[in-house]
């Protein structure tokens, strides 16, 4: 291995001793994306009975098409509801999107790391990747924390090529990814601080700011995010209330149903930095079979080094100190989209010592820790339920049962086409996202929180409502305001569901009944849908 800096981009040259070489490393890398997409779409599909909430929650607001949701912006989605319908199935479509959008987050760190690193050590950066959890396991369910993950990277990518290279096609592909970064998720907005620090510390980055192109970068961004901005601005920013709630900032709508996260004793700042720490540690051991303790590097001599570094830190650090200075609740989850430079950050402070047989005690750290991470899956799923009576009820729902069900109570009176949902957000959502006609939601029987409706409309034409039954003090309460809220109500029944489980668990119990249209009015009549 020889260190040349060339330009101030490190360059690491390959071992002709090592296994994978520069002849095969570009090679390596398409095989090792195929099957990753196999594998993680082939486990959910082949345990999982019923999709994520979230996913279903993506497919109910899909469908509907606006340019905005009550939590987040159109991009996942509009994505899921594309995905579902392209392939007329609810399941490992969603499964096989989202690892598309991981490994084209793993394509846009590939294209990062070349020019740092070399062929080799680039397709490592990509390789230890696979030790964290956010781009296994976690990725499973489609949903706007997986669509940040190829969207951030691209982003980042194009950043560091337009600092580079700061000509307007450059800055202009760095805005579109910036617009579409949004869209995936508000969460974005992280990134950009991060991207206005670099910005402000990078010579490259100052002389950007006093060129022109620049500053088209910053025009189409606008002009991607456009279509969403204007919603927001007409929908007096929903998303943010929801957002600022999860945060503990601001008390709305969703207070009541928002999850209420417990400290556990920790000063909550330091409680979310350690779990993102603790979801690098698999990555970490993967690496340990390259590790030269001789050979460490933290400088930040070249444009490239204090670039990753800025990048695989900045989101994480920006986060925790916006965390400290409001005494924001943070959610582990939100970290997902911070470490795909990580792997790059790692080679960089320890250079790697490659050779034949650290490639092969790599490869089977590994393939151990798929297989522990599978086997964790199957035991989480199949054998833990039975011994707890604890049954994981998102993906072992009876999903579609429920949504049959649930529109045979409408077709026994109606022949047209069941238009609208109403009632639990989780339980309606599944409904319309297995039910071919797609009723349109309304969640919570709350119009904050279904802004594509008014409730005038679903009087007119129709609904049926589903309250769960979960033998709390509350479920009779719940049933009686539906009842005064919607005194025409007919068909009224509990039914019980089981649940895909060998575990000893009660079966799932809603109340469901029919609203029927309004005197006069046909079934169906209004197509229901608010123009956005």
């Amino acid at each position: 291995m020889t260190l040349s800096p060339q330009a101030g981009v490190l360059s690491l040259e390959s071992s002709p001793r090592t296994s994978i070489n520069l002849d095969n490393a570009g090679r390596a890398f398409g095989w090792f994306c195929v099957l990753h997409v196999l594998v993680w779409t082939l486990v959910p599909a082949l345990m999982y009975h019923n999709p994520p909430k979230d996913s279903l929650e993506g497919i109910a607001w899909g469908h509907m098409w606006q340019l905005g949701y009550e939590k987040h912006p159109f991009l996942a989605p509009w994505l899921t509801a594309l995905f579902t319908d392209v392939f007329g199935t609810v399941g490992w479509p969603i499964y096989f999107l989202s690892q598309l959008s991981v490994v084209l987050c793993f394509w846009a760190v590939h294209r990062i790391a070349l020019p740092v690193v070399g062929k080799e050590r680039a397709l490592l950066a990509v390789l230890i990747l696979d030790g964290v959890y956010y781009y296994g396991v976690g990725a499973i369910p489609f949903n706007p924390n997986v669509a940040m993950l190829p969207t951030w990277a691209l982003l980042i990518w194009a950043f560091r090529e337009a600092l580079l290279r700061p000509d307007v096609f450059r800055w202009l592909r760095a805005g579109a990814f910036a617009g579409l970064a949004t869209l995936a998720k508000y969460e974005s907005a992280i990134l950009f601080v991060v991207l206005l620090g670099a910005l402000g510390i990078l010579p490259e980055g100052r002389r950007a700011l006093r060129g022109r192109a620049f500053y088209w970068g910053i025009a189409a961004a606008v002009a991607v995010a456009g279509p969403n901005l204007y919603w927001l601005v007409k929908h007096d920013f929903a998303p943010f209330h929801y957002a600022l709630n999860n945060l503990n900032l601001e008390q709305n709508v969703y207070t009541e149903a928002a999850e209420v996260q417990a400290p556990g004793g920790l000063y909550p700042p330091l409680l979310f930095l350690l779990e993102q720490l603790g979801a690098l540690v698999p990555m970490a051991l993967l690496y340990l079979p390259f590790v030269r303790w001789d050979r460490r590097d933290f400088g930040l001599r070249s444009f490239d080094r204090r670039f990753v570094f800025i990048m695989a830190t900045g989101p994480l650090l920006a986060t925790v100190l916006f965390a400290v200075a409001t005494d924001a609740k943070l959610i582990a989850r939100w970290g997902f989209p911070f470490f795909s430079l990580a792997g790059l950050a790692l080679i960089l402070a320890f250079p790697p010592e490659l050779s034949p047989a650290r490639w092969r005690r790599f490869f089977v750290g590994l393939l151990a820790l798929l297989a522990l991470t599978v086997g964790g899956c199957y035991w989480a799923i199949f054998v833990r339920p039975v011994h707890t009576g604890m049954a994981p009820y998102s993906i072992a729902y009876p999903g579609r049962a429920v949504s049959d069900y649930a529109l045979s109570r409408w077709h026994a009176r109606h022949s047209t086409p069941l238009r609208y949902i109403a009632g639990d957000r989780w339980v309606i959502s599944t409904i319309s996202a297995f039910s071919t006609e797609k009723p349109i939601p309304y969640f919570e029987l709350n119009p904050a929180q279904s802004p594509w409706l008014v409730e005038a409309d679903v009087r007119r034409a129709g609904a049926v409502l589903v309250q769960p039954i979960k033998g709390r003090p509350g479920d009779e309460e719940a049933i009686r305001a539906i009842r005064e809220r919607f005194p025409t109500l007919q068909d009224e029944i509990v039914a019980s569901f089981a649940q895909h489980t060998d575990a000893t668990v009660p079966p799932v119990r809603l109340w469901i009944a029919v609203l029927p249209p309004a005197a006069g009015e046909a079934p169906g009549a209004v197509t229901g849908v608010r123009a956005q």
